[in-house]
This record gives C-alpha cells, sequence and structure tokens, in this order.
C-alpha cells in the first residue's frame, strides 16, 4: 500500500513540476539565500517533506525543487509517509549520503535531536521546518494562529446567524501529539469559535491517526459519540476531507439557500479538493485556511541556501516566517481565491 501511495505522490510531483515549468518564481525572498548560484551549482540538497500524499505537500515538495533547480542544486527527497521511524530512516540515509544541505519537516522533536546533531558534526547544513527541535539551527515557521482564530470566528458567526436556538457543540479531528498543531491550528481554532460563543461546548476531539482512512473512522467515531456536533474542524486537508465523506454519507453536509442545515465543516491547507467544496452551494463545508506552498517554499530554499552561502550562521537558533490565508463561503470571492490557488499550486482548481 505505502509503494503504491508513494508512486501516485511522485507522478503527482512530477505533473506539478511540469505545470510549475511554466511559472515565474515570483514570491519574496525569507532567509537571505537567492544569490550564489554559481557556488550552489553542482551541490546537492536533501530535502525530507512529511508526507508526500498529502496535496499541500506535494505542491510545496514540488516548488522546493523548482526554486532549488534554478540555482544549481540537484535535490534528494525523500517521502516521510507521515511516519517518525521513516523520517529518522530518511535524514540518516541523507547524512550517508553526504548531502550539502538538508531540509527537515519532522512528526516530533525528540527523535530526531540526534540525527540533527550527527548533520552539524558532518560539517552538512540542516534547517527544520514547522517543527521546531532545541537544537541550534535555523527554522522555517508556518505562523497560523491568526488565520486559525478567524476560521474559529467565522464559523461561529455564521452558525449562530443560522441557528441562534442551537448552542454550538465543537469536534476536531485533530492531531492530538503535534504540540505544533495543538498551538497554531487547534487551539487558536477552539479560541475563535469562544470568543463569539463563550458557552460553546467540546464534543470530542480526537487523533486522527495520520492518515485519511484512518481520520475516516475517527469522524464516525465523533458522530456516534456526539451527534449534535455541529461545527467539525479538520486539522489537515485529509482529514477534514474525510470527515466530509463521513457526513455526507450519513445524509449531512448540507448548504441549502446559504443556510448550513446540520453543522459547518471547518478545514485546512485549501487544497483544491478543499476549495472545491467551500464554494459549492451545496456543502456545509464552508471554512479553510490556505497555507501557501509556493511561498513555503521560497523562504525554505532562501533559508538553506543562505546557510549553505554563509549568509546565515548553521549554528544559531533563529525564525523565518511564512504565514497562512483564511478562505470563506461568506467572505471570499471565487474569482480571488482561484487567482490565489494558481498562483500558489500553478494550475487551476476550476472550482
Amino acid at each position: 500500500m505505502k509503494k503504491k501511495l508513494l508512486v501516485v505522490a511522485l507522478c503527482i510531483v512530477l505533473v506539478l513540476t511540469m505545470a510549475l515549468a511554466a511559472c515565474g518564481g515570483g514570491g519574496g525572498g525569507g532567509g537571505g539565500g537567492g544569490g550564489g548560484a554559481d557556488e550552489l551549482k553542482g551541490k546537492t540538497l536533501g530535502i525530507i517533506p512529511i508526507t508526500l500524499a498529502n496535496g499541500f505537500h506535494q505542491a510545496e515538495t514540488t516548488w522546493r525543487i523548482k526554486f532549488a533547480e534554478e540555482l544549481g542544486l540537484t535535490c534528494m527527497y525523500l517521502d516521510g509517509e507521515f511516519d517518525q521511524p521513516t523520517i529518522i530512516k530518511n535524514l540518516d540515509q541523507l547524512i550517508a549520503a553526504g548531502v550539502d544541505g538538508i531540509v527537515l519537516h519532522s512528526i516530533e522533536i525528540e527523535s530526531v535531536i540526534a540525527g540533527i546533531d550527527e548533520a552539524r558534526a558532518a560539517g552538512i547544513p540542516i534547517i527544520t521546518y514547522y517543527v521546531q527541535t532545541p537544537n541550534d539551527i535555523p527554522f522555517v515557521a508556518i505562523n497560523e494562529a491568526t488565520a486559525a482564530f478567524e476560521m474559529g470566528v467565522v464559523a461561529a458567526t455564521k452558525w449562530v446567524e443560522a441557528h441562534p436556538d442551537i448552542p454550538i457543540v465543537y469536534s476536531v479531528v485533530d492531531a492530538i501529539d503535534m504540540p505544533v498543531v495543538q498551538e497554531m491550528r487547534t487551539q487558536p481554532f477552539i479560541k475563535g469559535i469562544k470568543s463569539i460563543a463563550p458557552d460553546a461546548k467540546e464534543g470530542k476531539i480526537i487523533d486522527a491517526g495520520g492518515t485519511r482512512e484512518t481520520a475516516y473512522k475517527v469522524m464516525q467515531d465523533i458522530l456516534q459519540a456526539v451527534p449534535e456536533t455541529n461545527i467539525v474542524y479538520g486539522a489537515c486537508s485529509d482529514w477534514s476531507l474525510a470527515a466530509w465523506s463521513v457526513l455526507s454519507e450519513v445524509g449531512r453536509g448540507k448548504f441549502i439557500d446559504g443556510v448550513p442545515q446540520t453543522e459547518i465543516l471547518v478545514g485546512t491547507d485549501a487544497t483544491g479538493e478543499e476549495m472545491k467544496l467551500v464554494f459549492d452551494p451545496t456543502s456545509s463545508f464552508k471554512v479553510t485556511m490556505g497555507l501557501t506552498p509556493k511561498d513555503n517554499a521560497r523562504v525554505i530554499i532562501d533559508t538553506i541556501t543562505g546557510v549553505m552561502l554563509g549568509k546565515i550562521d548553521a549554528d544559531t537558533r533563529q525564525t523565518f516566517d511564512t504565514y497562512d490565508q483564511e478562505f470563506d463561503w461568506w467572505n471570499t470571492t471565487v474569482e480571488d481565491a482561484r487567482a490565489w490557488y494558481i498562483d500558489q499550486y500553478g494550475m487551476d482548481p476550476e472550482f
């Protein structure tokens, strides 16, 4: 099964690469790379995405490769498969291969600290992305809390407007064991809800288990345990889409004449699948936040190449930020959403 998923993911990355070949590099610099292409030519950059079985991570990896290759780098990317032992193995493999730089997206912290130290001891520049470790190395962060809070505000506001006599009960298909998801997504989202509806009650918050298949079962469990749930948050697009599948299969997920009938579903990533549902006038999937694969990739490549070129200290703990964008049915035009998607994903989402 994993081999099949990897083949599909690599095919999608190849297709995206072909699509992005026609797109300009664009994007602002983040960490001070950009120049020095002659010094980078022929060097190898190792990339460990957390997974390639997800539209956002596929697109972001594709942009990283495009930007890196424009600077003369060769990329060696190893799918983390949303599995920490695989991520550790990939890091060991890149160190053994003697790559000239590494970008690491880990699930958790403790198990990669030694590997990062080993990379630095071998003279390999390494940066982390999204999940920061205690190591004294540069870090690229996605600042998601503002957009997540805004999603909670919108979801609560629109539910109260539609059903003022039905109290909010929220449930989350979550990543409970990832502190950064709690800090940047789940907790700000809940705070956004409670800023509008202080009496909103928690239904169930359950760990999704890492895949769309496991998230599907979690959403089934949530509906069985708390059928009165009326705001659902999926903390990544695979989980929100799994939630959507369950809701639609049991006759929920309806949006009629601008009114959510049984719930408002909120997602993360703003992949094409999500955005089509957000702008579908019959779907209760009405809010998401867009992670910016192109902008993120630019900051990541600028940062790691800045380290490789000596413009950024490889052994100083410092943070370079990227930001998400909130989208919803009520406040975002289809035209603006499509323009954003084409810019970030390099293809027309056709929604």
